[in-house]
């Protein structure tokens, strides 16, 4: 379900017990699903075709000359295209505090990197190896969350790309591992509880649901989903009122879990898929 995969569940595992050392900061690259996989990183459908690629979102550059506090202005070694306003700076050289945060990306227009204020840290010398992140450092707690700090934009569609409802972050630009994935939107996992009904009624409390909304439900985060219906896959609210709603669908046995809306996101041929600052968000328990 949504958060870590298998892969960097098992790797952040072994990395805590010191069984084996946890793979290094890898270069990171969205995807967009119009299904969502499994935590394996199996049986999701990604879009495909028409000019659409997978957006680079994180990933390590060196500096070419030192930097310091009194200026916002670092040399970079090169360009690599991807590096957009808003991205998160870290310094992975400075020592003793490996992956102290340089600042926010302002612009980058050659090899000349400026950023929205001076640097927060002085270089540790004059080949810095930088890493920059599309996604603002994680916050809160059952679940913590991360969000972009960063627009994310993909090429224009040449084609329909269909309806697109959840991102994942990958370790390269096609296939590769699966990190971590969310659905689309930024909205908050709500704890709710459901009746043995026909419909079974939801109860979230101030949930500020919408009739029509979508949404989708989990037990990854403790719970125990209704029984007698099928409470998977995206779901419609009805019935709201203040604290409770529907999603029309009968169950045999009450239930609990979390609760989220969603978006769904079409992108028709012609349009060039933009997600702004602080509209997604991954969680992890």
């Amino acid at each position: 379900m949504v958060g870590m995969s298998d892969y960097t569940s098992r790797a952040a595992l072994n990395q805590f017990t010191g069984d084996a050392p946890m793979f290094a900061v890898p270069n990171v690259f969205m995807a967009l699903m119009t299904a969502v996989d499994i935590d394996a990183g199996t049986g999701g459908t990604e879009v495909s075709g028409g000019a659409y690629a997978r957006v680079q979102v994180a990933g390590q550059l060196a500096a070419t000359a030192s930097f310091t506090t009194g200026s916002p202005n670092i040399t970079m070694t090169t360009n690599p295209g991807w590096i957009v306003p808003g991205m998160n700076v870290w310094d992975l050289t400075k020592t003793p505090s490996p992956g102290a945060q340089v600042g926010t990306v302002s612009t980058f227009s050659g090899t000349a990197l400026v950023l929205t204020s001076n640097s927060a840290i002085a270089s540790q010398g004059t080949t810095d190896n930088l890493l920059f992140s599309a996604f603002s450092p994680s916050s809160g707690t059952t679940p913590s969350t991360i969000t972009n700090g960063a627009a994310i934009t993909f090429p224009q569609a040449t084609v329909s790309w269909g309806t697109v409802i959840a991102f994942e972050l990958r370790d390269a630009s096609s296939a590769g591992n699966l990190l971590l994935w969310d659905y689309l939107g930024n909205f908050a996992w709500r704890p709710f509880t459901g009746t043995l009904a026909s419909p079974s009624v939801l109860t979230a409390p101030a949930h500020g649901y919408a009739n029509g909304d979508p949404v989708v439900l989990t037990a990854e985060f403790g719970g125990t989903i209704m029984t007698g219906g099928t409470f998977t896959g995206v779901l419609t609210v009805a019935g709201s009122a203040t604290d409770t709603f529907n999603v029309g669908v009968n169950a045999t046995a009450s239930g609990s879990g979390m609760v989220r809306k969603i978006v769904q996101q079409s992108i028709p041929s012609g349009v060039t898929a933009s997600f702004a600052a602080s509209s997604l968000t991954a969680s992890g328990a």
